[in-house]
């Protein structure tokens, strides 16, 4: 090839590496250097209760949006989102945390289910991961032997002691009767209600009956049967997810029950209900769902999330948000990604931007260690296919 041809070659291309290292320079300071934080969702995102997961995907994913790029003890990190799906199942979540913690070197993340915590917590205590565990149940999780592990909704002593004498109260109901999944949560809730049940004993107001039944199931006759038998004014779901409370009052109704239902600690989808109960859904008065926005925030994340992934956002999407950024803002402050010491410094911790509203964290008299988010706790009432306001509570909880 003639010397003049190859030069003529050679131009074109040193011109190209000069653009592309000229483009590599003019990048934002800390985008070709920064390093990944990442946080698991270790949640279902198939199966019955994805909503719930994909709730928590979602909002880690807004979170990681917000973040953006953040400096902890000189280095820059942008928050990355690993999804592990556990379908809801203890033995599909003790694999993806292990996969999570072992394979994949992630000690932050987001896990939902008081029913598959029980064989998880070993593991979180030896690796002293992170938890914040989307789940309600009470000491079960939160107590000094896991020291890693935050509730960021609201416990099951928690609800019940917020709202089950005031729903009894507010609507005159003397008979109260409890359905709930055959499980740790289950057990737990159940006898959390009867014990705040039993303070208004002198009122006139009594427990009648408790029953249970597999996740999954869709025949709740024989057990509502049993239950209606005891003729209760009001009928305690527990964490009953849509689907389940659906066809609970869809069956219920058409057994003769008109009295009310509670579902306490899941966060229910009104239209879902609507399609499969239709009117049979009405009264059910659901904990922990805002039919009025309580901050601006709430607000935007709803629209961000509709324009974004082109549906209303699940329930579990606002908790999960405000966890997230409360989570980098102290691990920020506090210099270090050690969950031990980040642990500490956000037990002691308070966040005013939380989209419910000011949070900080309690529970250290009921389970010996301050881990319990505290906020305010809203409930509603489904009318005509909507959630209309029933109340709200601050949530406290020593």
């Amino acid at each position: 090839m003639h010397p003049q041809w190859r030069l003529r070659m050679r131009r074109p291309m040193l011109a190209l590496v000069l653009l592309v290292a000229l483009a590599v320079v003019g990048l934002p300071a800390g985008v070709h250097a920064q390093k990944s934080f990442k946080v698991g969702a270790i949640v279902p995102v198939s199966g019955p209760a994805a909503a719930f997961g994909l709730g928590v995907q979602r909002g880690l994913e807004l979170a990681a949006e917000d973040v953006g790029v953040f400096a902890v003890a000189g280095e820059k990190y942008k928050l990355e989102v690993v999804t592990y799906d556990t379908v809801y199942a203890p033995d599909k979540t003790v694999a993806a945390i292990n996969r999570a913690v072992y394979n994949d070197n992630v000690k932050y993340g987001v896990i939902i289910g008081a029913g598959v915590h029980p064989p998880i917590l070993p593991i979180i205590r030896e690796t002293g991961f992170l938890d914040f565990a989307f789940a309600a149940a009470g000491r079960q999780i939160t107590n000094p032997d896991n020291p890693t592990a935050f509730r960021i909704m609201a416990s099951s002593d928690q609800l019940y002691q917020a709202y089950a004498v005031a729903i009894a109260e507010k609507l005159g109901g003397k008979r109260i009767a409890f359905l709930g999944p055959n499980d740790e949560l289950g057990k737990n809730d159940a006898k959390a209600i009867k014990a705040e049940v039993e303070k208004l004993k002198a009122k006139g107001v009594s427990f009648v009956g408790d029953e249970y039944y597999e996740r999954g199931a869709r025949d709740f006759g024989p057990a509502l049967l049993r239950l209606i038998a005891q003729k209760p004014d009001i009928i305690d779901t527990d964490g009953s997810p849509t689907g389940s409370i659906a066809l609970i009052a869809k069956q219920a109704r058409e057994l003769g029950y008109n009295g009310y239902f509670v579902n306490s600690t899941a966060v229910l989808e009104a239209k879902a209900i609507s399609d499969i109960a239709g009117k049979a859904g009405e009264n059910i008065i659901a904990l922990r769902i805002w039919a009025s926005p309580p901050t601006k925030l709430y607000t935007e994340l709803a629209e961000r999330h509709q324009k974004k992934y082109g549906e209303a956002a699940p329930g579990t999407l606002w908790e999960t948000y405000g966890a997230a950024r409360w989570l980098v803002d102290t691990i920020v402050k506090a210099g270090t990604f050690d969950t031990m010491k980040v642990a500490d410094a956000l037990a002691g911790s308070t966040y005013a931007a939380h989209p419910f509203g000011a949070a900080s964290w309690g529970g250290e008299k009921a389970y010996g260690i301050k881990r319990q988010i505290i906020m305010p706790i809203p409930a509603a009432i489904l009318k005509n296919g909507k959630w209309e306001p029933f109340d709200v509570r601050s949530g406290k909880f020593e």
